[in-house]
């Protein structure tokens, strides 16, 4: 029998994660089930950038002593809980895409170059594999892809250097089992970077307890640290210090203001950095991870799956009717995200949606992908979303001419 409204409502009084959804920022009329791409705007981060912006203003130059300099560690120790890292751990710095290339460097460097193989999966989201690409070309490495859906045991021999893997897999969903694959590839003598983008934020995450040496995510999507927010970069405590990482920028030097001609790197997370990073950046994610560290992860977890078994009930069979597949995994293989395809009409349909609120997001080929973000969706939202999907499709909407209209960004 369909959940009806009053029952779903009754589930939001009950949410202990409830009061969370006033510290967002959200557009009125507005049903987000984007945060897997970018997460809404916390409402404290408004206040932090005008501060740094103020701060900025009346100090200056100074500013990188009053707490500019020390932000990609400071961060990196608030995120470290999320992670089931440790103090020192943690670097937020740069981007995904260049921290998998210094974690490789680093990797392959520490083993004294005795393999030649980077091992990166088929079908997972391209940064990842273009980079695994471009350090192999540049470095005189060779390039594997792993086939979506194959074994990894059959691909792993003594010639593997490392290997690349995401946790929750951007277009499935599917989560990985982290500790069992860990041990596997370092049973095999290789290396595993974790990227953890569609993960941190969305479920508890512990990298300690699965062995995990090497992992890389982003701030952006669940952490809600705004467009463009830094990425974060994991290496434990007893991996560090083994080599260089390739992009050996200045603050990443062990005395940068020394300004020495060569360079020698910086002990422990620090050596890691690159180049300049920008302060403003860090204030608007420092204000969300202020907020995180009030959340329960258990509770997040459970949520999540509550939404999302929520949405999925409440479209019936409408989607049989109209053609459209259901490729989210069962629940204790899944993230946070639900995927349906639908082969012609996909990107249409995500534009309907949005018209009247609802916003999703579309990958090709055919993917309407929907992100559970648990602090700011309430179950009401979620019954309201499937609502409307049923909707545009009953109604045929989708079918419009505008909604066939791409922009450069999908």
């Amino acid at each position: 029998m369909p959940v009806t409204l009053d029952e779903v409502r009754e589930l939001d009084r009950q949410d202990p994660l409830a009061p969370f959804k006033a510290c967002f920022a959200l557009p009125a009329g507005t049903i987000y089930l984007d945060g897997n791409s970018l997460g809404a705007q916390p409402s404290a981060a408004v206040e932090a950038v005008n501060g740094l912006m103020t701060q900025w203003r009346d100090s200056l130059i100074q500013g990188w002593n009053q707490g500019w300099f020390d932000a990609p560690e400071r961060l990196g120790d608030r995120l470290a809980p999320l992670l089931g890292a440790a103090p020192g751990e943690v670097l937020v710095t740069d981007t995904i895409t260049h921290n998998i290339f210094k974690l490789l460097g680093y990797i392959t460097e520490g083993q004294g170059r005795a393999r030649s193989v980077i091992l990166s999966e088929g079908g997972n989201f391209p940064t990842d594999g273009y980079i695994a690409q471009g350090f192999c070309r540049f470095g005189g490495f060779e390039h594997r892809v792993l086939p979506e859906g194959e074994a990894l045991e059959a691909y792993l021999d003594d010639r593997v250097a490392a290997v690349v893997l995401s946790h929750v897999h951007y277009r499935t969903g599917r989560l990985r089992d982290m500790a069992a694959i860990t041990r596997q590839v370092h049973a095999a003598s290789a290396e595993v970077i974790w990227d953890l983008a569609h993960s941190t934020g969305a479920l508890p995450v512990d990298l300690a307890a699965c062995g995990v040496r090497y992992a890389v995510g982003c701030t952006y999507k669940y952490l809600n640290g705004g467009p463009g927010a830094p990425a974060f970069l994991y290496v434990r405590r007893d991996a560090q210090d083994r080599a260089w990482q390739p992009l050996s920028g200045w603050l990443g030097h062990a005395a940068p203001f020394a300004f020495e001609a060569d360079y020698a790197p910086a002990p422990g997370i620090s050596r890691f950095h690159t180049g300049t990073h920008s302060p403003l950046a860090y204030a608007a994610l420092e204000a969300s991870l202020a907020l995180w560290q009030e959340v329960d992860l258990a509770q997040l977890r459970r949520k999540s799956q509550q939404l999302i078994e929520l949405f999925r009930e409440s479209l019936g069979d409408c989607l049989d009717e109209h053609g459209i597949s259901d490729i989210t995994p069962d629940e204790a293989q899944r993230g946070s995200q639900v995927g349906l395809v639908a082969p012609d009409n996909g990107y249409a349909i995500v534009q309907a949606l949005i018209e009247r609120g609802v916003i999703g997001d579309y990958r090709e080929p055919g993917l309407l992908r929907f992100g559970f973000a648990p602090l700011y969706l309430s179950h009401e939202d979620v019954w309201q979303a499937a609502r409307h999907l049923r909707e545009v499709l009953a109604e045929g909407e989708y079918l419009a001419p505008r909604f066939q209209q791409r922009g450069a960004v999908t």
